[in-house]
């Protein structure tokens, strides 16, 4: 039988409120479809462990009935769910089709009336929000699509419109071996920079550390090979070969003073 609103929120608050930098594994995705049906899929894509972690990690961060924001999350599957628990949610997304993004804003609109959709995309001043609007700002598979520059706006508007003791949530896809690997590492180490600087810690990442526990963790969580199917789409093999890419996971704070 599938848990209320009620006994989802009261499962994953009761845990402890800290800022880390983690990645997917096996036990959490489980856990997930046991207690999480409603957003984990079973067809082997890294959203499948993405989705129910962020909304794991809003739940005790931020309990409901916090102000969230989701960044560039499409179709609102999270954004929807998480209105469902009890937040107040709002989306922005430019729904431009920009790397094979959405475009179907009228549609989900229609489709999730509860969830404040905002089209656009979040750049720092900008008239949609004030200042401290959210207690949490998040993003699922978001961040490592955007060049370094355009992920340091992002930073920065993150921490004009994040509350003071606010959470930045985010988990991304990192490709650990193959296509592309020398780039993810750039762009990881950059976004978890710009977390750690949120928090006024910057260059404490422990992301060497990280790297070095999940590629011998048996419990590490991989893109499957139906997965990577999938993201090939109608490419050959020989354009798009299979790659080793995990999630990477990040929560920070904005200090209180």
């Amino acid at each position: 039988m599938t848990a209320t609103a009620a006994e989802i929120v009261t499962r994953y608050r009761s845990a402890n409120r800290e800022p880390e930098t983690s990645y997917a594994t096996v036990r959490d995705y489980c856990e997930s479809v046991d207690h999480l049906p409603q957003i984990t899929g079973l067809d082997g894509d890294l959203k499948n462990v993405q989705r129910p972690w962020a909304v794991k990690a809003l739940l005790r961060s931020v309990p409901p009935p916090a102000r969230l924001l989701e960044i560039g999350g499409g179709e609102p599957i999270v954004s929807g769910f998480l209105n469902e628990l009890g937040y107040d949610v709002t989306l922005i997304d430019p729904y431009d089709g920009f790397g094979n993004g959405p475009t179907e804003y009228e549609i989900y609109a229609e489709a999730f009336p509860n969830v404040k959709i905002v089209r656009g995309y979040l750049e720092p001043q900008m008239q949609a929000f004030a200042p401290g609007s959210f207690n949490a700002i998040f993003s699922v598979s978001v961040l490592e699509h955007l060049p370094l520059e355009a992920a340091t706006g992002v930073f920065r508007a993150i921490r004009e419109f994040l509350a003071p003791g606010g959470a930045s949530i985010h988990c991304f896809d990192f490709v650990l071996q193959g296509i592309a690997e020398e780039y993810d590492l750039t762009s990881a180490r950059h976004l978890l920079a710009q977390q750690a600087q949120l928090q006024n810690h910057p260059g404490e990442t422990g992301f060497d550390e990280l790297l070095d526990r999940l590629k011998t963790d048996v419990e590490t969580f991989f893109l499957s090979p139906q997965g990577h199917h999938h993201w090939r789409g109608g490419l050959p093999y020989e354009k798009f070969p299979f790659r080793k890419v995990v999630s990477l996971q990040s929560i920070a704070f904005r200090p209180r003073r």
